[in-house]
């Protein structure tokens, strides 16, 4: 959080309120940055169930696990969901304290149903370690045949005829993707995100970020802050603000430079 000092000869006050110190000036509430809290990324759940030669999947893998998440990866043989992954998953976050956990089911075959089975599964009720810890969802589906398209709104990668659940908990973020072919591969899109502007923007910004209108994943959030993949002081415009104050100061010790010369 930066605070501003203003030195108090600047400031008119009345002579028996006259303070010898510089006056401390804060950032209004509204400024500071509402995100979720940990110390460091090594303490996050990260495991990822995909096929070990997807590219895109390696990629992002190798993007969390530079910035020292922890990723578990599970090598699927073909692309349909076992039920003995989540009892699995379950029992390891339910023994230990983690700070959040991020689940990654990476072009598979599933339905609404059997994805609603996967997230509920981590609610309150079932891992009570994870009550007010952010839970995040990445459901990449691939195409099967047989799926109506339709949408009652903005058209998006993933049209099923059935509605989708909001959970009734909070700090859960749900994203579907539905792929198609190698074209957009959010993966790949994400990984790229994060590595660009990880410090400066949270999960549902770069999840968004590169696609077009009608490619647009489906997010489900009952998030109650932000997640942020990076740690930094400053966020959104205020981190653009502080970049760009760095590289004028930069420029302005290489024209005094040059007029020493």
């Amino acid at each position: 959080m930066s605070t501003f000092y203003v030195p108090s000869s600047s400031i008119y006050l009345p002579s028996s309120s006259m303070v010898d110190d510089d006056i401390e000036i804060k950032p209004p509430i509204d400024l500071i940055p509402d995100e979720y809290t940990r110390n460091g990324n090594f303490n996050f759940y990260v495991e990822a169930f995909f096929s070990d030669n997807d590219e895109s999947a390696i990629e992002l893998l190798h993007s969390l696990e530079e910035l020292n998440f922890p990723v578990k990866r599970t090598a699927l043989d073909n692309p349909v969901f076992d039920p003995e992954w989540i009892t699995r998953v379950q029992k390891t976050v339910n023994d230990k304290e983690y700070d959040g956990i991020l689940l990654l089911f990476v072009k598979m075959h599933l339905e609404l149903q059997e994805m609603k089975n996967i997230w509920s599964q981590f609610t309150a009720k079932y891992c009570p370690k994870l009550k007010n810890k952010p839970k995040i969802f990445i459901f990449q589906v691939e195409s099967q045949k047989g799926r109506s398209v339709q949408s009652d709104s903005t058209a998006r990668k993933l049209k099923w005829p059935a509605a989708y659940e909001t959970p009734s908990e909070a700090d859960i973020l749900i994203i579907h993707d539905k792929y198609d072919d190698g074209k957009t591969d959010l993966l790949r899109q994400l990984s790229a995100n994060v590595k660009e502007y990880g410090e400066q923007e949270n999960i549902i910004t770069l999840i968004s970020l590169g696609f077009q209108c009608n490619y647009q994943p489906l997010l489900i959030s009952t998030m109650t802050k932000s997640f942020f993949f990076q740690f930094h002081s400053y966020r959104g415009n205020h981190l653009n603000i502080r970049k760009s104050q760095k590289w004028i100061m930069k420029e302005i010790e290489k024209l005094k430079s040059q007029n020493l010369q």
